[in-house]
């Protein structure tokens, strides 16, 4: 049983692997294998009546030139009989005179073996039941019938097919008891051209397929047209919370999605609001007492006393300008523009370069973004600005993939401890470690810089080099 289990888990793992997963081609499967399943049906049932229609449209023809053959030897002398039946004998109809008949009364059943039976023996001109048997049977499920008795039309191609079970088609059996008493066989097929798996019905089939995928295609991609724009809105978000709600329609349910969507976007950016002014009510309550604190130290005489008090409360402004700033990154509204990314990456090295720092950067062909340019500018300055106070050397590259811009920052320092690689990104968090010793900062450098990724949809990494050092990653969409 256990193995059985495992086959069947493995069976259901590859059909799901070649299974569309989107939404249009999932629902376009459903819809062609409901409706072939459907069509197969129907077709079945179509061709089963019209296989009855034919038997009994093929049987009226037959039991009419039976009735003829068999009023001709009833009135013609029996001498003349060998004669008419060679003349009668045909490749669709085979004629044998025999003492008996070949066909047991009891052979015979089914609707339309009796609606055969009664219309030929109203043909006759007979009210003995007794004197007529039909039997009409499947040739496909009678492969192996003896048929000795139309030996002259197993020439006939289509009935030869039949005769050695390579067709379809009904097969009539008739017999009729002559006024001597001696009995008339006759056997023809009644030809079967209408099979389910014909060129009309996979023709038919595959134009309900293209059908179904064209008229599917268009259907589904207009109903689905909103979520597509429910998710680029989503993801909108994610870097502006500042963007534009949602315009409200389509079905109830999506109306109501997207109602609520503007309502979580209202919110978050209310959210951030209040913590900008609250931040910003601090600082500035904050910087009144620092003010007047920096006024009394210029009373105190002692000279050392008064240098430390003086750089404690500018470590003090410093956190509170540097903790408003980065408040403030979330909320800022800039426009997104297209910049030369190479070129503004050229001039915060040119810059870092004039102050005296070794800043060695790849020059590469022109790379092109739809950025905020003043915080790509502060988030790039964070980073090098960083790598520099760890290194003494910097080396800046940037790269342009397909889909991907890398923009990567090298220094020589000591590097950051593994476990600390996603930690560092925390606002005022220190590497406790020669790195983070006397560089002066309160830990919100990165995660300024993580805050500007985000905003644009990229992501950032950490990695220590082998040789020593450390070597940041940054990857935007572009």
């Amino acid at each position: 049983m256990g193995w059985w289990l495992r086959f069947y888990a493995d069976c259901r793992k590859n059909v799901k692997r070649f299974l569309p997963r989107s939404l249009v081609g999932q629902t376009i499967i459903v819809l062609l294998v409901g409706l072939t399943v459907s069509h197969i049906f129907s077709m079945s049932i179509y061709t089963a009546d019209r296989a009855d229609i034919l038997t009994m449209t093929g049987g009226h023809q037959i039991s009419h030139r039976v009735a003829a053959i068999t009023r001709l030897f009833d009135e013609t002398p029996t001498e003349w009989r060998e004669q008419i039946l060679r003349a009668t004998n045909s490749q669709t109809l085979g004629i044998t005179v025999t003492p008996v008949s070949r066909l047991l009364e009891n052979e015979s059943g089914g609707i339309i073996n009796s609606l055969l039976k009664k219309y030929l023996e109203r043909l006759i001109g007979t009210a003995d039941e007794t004197r007529v048997v039909v039997q009409v049977i499947d040739v496909k499920d009678h492969p192996d019938t003896s048929i000795t008795e139309i030996t002259q039309v197993s020439g006939h191609p289509p009935m030869a097919r039949i005769f050695h079970g390579q067709g379809n088609g009904q097969l009539l059996r008739a017999s009729v008891r002559l006024k001597d008493g001696k009995w008339l066989n006759f056997s023809a097929v009644v030809p079967d051209d209408g099979t389910l798996w014909s060129i009309k019905t996979v023709l038919s089939m595959t134009l309900m397929a293209l059908g179904v995928i064209i008229i599917s295609l268009w259907v589904i991609r207009r109903v689905t047209r909103p979520l597509l724009v429910f998710t680029a809105a989503s993801k909108r978000l994610g870097k502006d919370v500042n963007a534009p709600p949602l315009v409200v329609g389509g079905p109830i349910e999506l109306q109501e999605a997207t109602l609520a969507f503007n309502e979580m976007q209202k919110r978050l950016k209310q959210l951030i609001e209040n913590r900008t002014q609250m931040l910003a009510a601090i600082s500035h309550d904050l910087r009144t007492p620092i003010t007047l604190l920096r006024l009394r130290t210029e009373a105190i005489d002692d000279g050392e006393e008064k240098e430390k008090m003086k750089t404690t409360l500018a470590e003090m402004e410093a956190m509170i300008s540097s903790t408003l700033s980065f408040a403030r990154e979330d909320a800022e509204n800039e426009d997104v523009e297209r910049v030369n990314l190479t070129a503004l990456v050229a001039s915060v090295c040119d810059d870092l370069s004039d102050a005296g720092y070794h800043i060695d950067f790849t020059e590469t062909e022109e790379v092109i973004l739809e950025c905020r340019t003043r915080s790509i500018k502060r988030a790039l300055s964070n980073l090098i600005e960083n790598a520099l106070k760890y290194g003494q050397r910097v080396a800046v590259e940037i790269t342009k993939q397909e889909n991907t811009i890398e923009i990567t920052v090298t220094d020589n320092g000591p590097g950051i401890p593994e476990e600390e690689l996603e930690q560092v990104f925390l606002p005022f968090y220190r590497v406790d470690s020669a790195r983070g010793q006397g560089t002066g900062g309160i830990g919100l450098g990165l995660s300024v810089v993580q805050a500007v990724i985000d905003k644009h949809g990229g992501e950032i990494e950490l990695e220590n080099r082998p040789g020593g050092g450390l070597t940041a990653r940054i990857r935007l969409p572009g």
